[in-house]
């Protein structure tokens, strides 16, 4: 069993991985890209068709994600297309009073149930840019996007590059859910080989979200914060003061009642790298600092700290 010790900032430094690899998660975002490519080589809007909007307005009602197909090669994120469609509606180029956006969901199943709305949702894609009115109310950087007849007929080997960047999201949340597995699968050997169990949720103890709570919710011995940042985010600097938070107040509850409960941050990838600072407080601010390549300095922590009543049957083998 490897010690359980605090890291230092350098070892941290030193150890940080930049990019998490992960086949399996590579094979499912090329898989997407491929129905997305699928898609678009519909006749109905392939560069061997005529530029017709009621065939479009047919192929985006026709299946759930052509407009998505769409949307990506006019490189335009659904949230701006959302934000544009209620536009429209609070200026009453669509029927019926806004009060509440409506979701991808309800947009793609009001073009499927409604020819009218699909008709409209093609004629603003494809000809968006030329429409006097919008110039007046959406900035060009997001109008001039609203171009479908000029770039439709982009090859595959472009649109390939486009949606897989398109995808970046998906593909970033996806990699921290990865991430976070490998953290579970530590937890779920520990569980087998001492029986000592583990939650995620909120605690009161802590009063915010748990990505671990060792062994329950309501008695957190150790507490787990995760975080892996391949990029940098607006996000960083509060993820970084939830868990200095969260540490705190663990701290305040040991001195209170004279226990030992222990914070763990497990933070990761290139994007901590890029805010140094905020990865210095991040290593001082812990009981225990982990990452991808210590990750399996966990079980010594977990033996250490959590109450001998925890301990299943299955101790020691």
């Amino acid at each position: 069993m490897i010690e359980a010790r605090k890291l230092t900032f350098d070892e941290v430094w030193n150890s940080t991985t930049v990019f998490f690899v992960d086949d399996a998660l590579e094979a499912e975002i090329d898989q997407e890209v491929a129905t997305l490519l699928e898609l678009a080589g519909d006749e109905r809007i392939s560069e061997l068709a005529a530029v017709d909007e009621s065939t479009i307005a047919a192929f985006i009602a026709s299946h759930p994600r052509a407009l998505e197909v769409i949307l990506h090669d006019i490189e335009l994120s659904e949230e701006k297309f959302m934000r544009i469609i209620s536009l429209l509606r609070r200026i009453g180029r669509l029927p019926g009073n806004f009060d509440a956006e409506w979701s991808i969901e309800k947009i793609k199943s009001k073009i499927i149930q409604e020819p009218d709305f699909a008709l409209f949702v093609t004629r603003l894609l494809m000809d968006g840019k030329r429409d006097p009115e919008l110039a007046t109310c959406i900035p060009r950087y997001y109008l001039e996007t609203l171009n479908y007849r000029e770039i439709k007929g982009s090859s595959v080997a472009a649109r390939h590059i486009r949606y897989k960047h398109a995808l970046i999201g998906t593909y970033g949340g996806r990699k921290g859910y990865k991430v976070e597995d490998q953290i579970r699968q530590q937890l779920v050997n520990i569980q087998t080989q001492y029986g000592i169990g583990f939650e995620k949720g909120r605690s009161r103890m802590i009063e915010t979200d748990i990505d671990f709570a060792v062994p329950s919710l309501q008695d957190p011995w150790i507490v787990i914060m995760s975080s892996f940042q391949e990029t940098t985010s607006s996000g960083q600097t509060s993820k970084a003061r939830t868990m200095r938070d969260a540490y705190e107040k663990l701290v305040h509850n040991n001195s209170r009642y004279g226990e030992n409960r222990v914070f763990v941050n497990f933070v990761d990838g290139g994007g901590w790298l890029a805010r140094k600072r905020d990865l210095r407080r991040l290593v001082q601010d812990c009981h225990y600092f982990l990452n991808l390549q210590h990750l399996n300095m966990l079980e010594a922590i977990v033996v250490n700290h959590v109450p001998r009543k925890y301990f299943g049957t299955n101790e020691g083998r």
